[in-house]
């Protein structure tokens, strides 16, 4: 093979094993920071600021605008790992789930959330009174369903990610095996 038939499929092979090196890298960053901070807010954020702070109230107000940073993440992060999934070409099911991660989180934030706000300082003000405490459990005990079902579909995401990724490791030394 002469040196310029040689060069001139380098930048295609390099393209074709980085390309798809990169989109998994993007896809476990995006899948990991989802996974770390969702749970470092259920294990740490959430439990002490209602540990430390002095009433429920001020602890949801803190813990409040962290959720919704979260909701927002992770309605970016299911659109991405979704696309991802698909330019890597990786089945039906590891772009569906970030995708109904997605809009599981853009049901809490624009839904639950939204109404969970709207009524908080009532529940927590002079104006409290029973029903409204429940509404606010009720949807609290909602929220946080939710929440833990997204938190475990990424768990199940990952899972399915590393199978692939284990897959097409071995494929991939299999192949290289037989290649002189």
């Amino acid at each position: 093979m002469s040196a310029e038939v040689r060069a001139s499929t380098l930048p295609a092979t390099a393209t074709r094993l980085l390309v798809p090196a990169l989109l998994r890298g993007l896809l476990w960053v995006l899948l990991g920071s989802w996974i770390g901070s969702w749970l470092l807010f259920a294990l740490v954020v959430a439990p002490t600021a209602f540990r430390v702070l002095p009433t429920p109230g001020a602890a949801g107000a803190l813990v409040a605008p962290v959720l919704d940073a979260l909701h927002l993440y992770g309605v970016f992060a299911g659109l991405c790992l979704a696309a991802l999934a698909l330019a890597l070409r990786r089945g039906a099911l590891r772009v569906a789930i970030p995708l109904l991660m997605a809009a599981a989180c853009l049901y809490t934030q624009f839904g639950v959330s939204a109404e969970l706000a709207e009524i908080r300082d009532l529940v927590f003000g002079p104006e409290g009174n029973e029903a409204l405490a429940a509404r606010f459990n009720e949807l609290h005990r909602l929220s946080m369903t939710i929440y833990s079902c997204v938190l475990i579909a990424a768990l199940v995401l990952a899972g399915l990610h590393a199978t692939r990724d284990a897959e097409e490791s071995g494929a991939h030394r299999n192949d290289s095996r037989v290649r002189p």
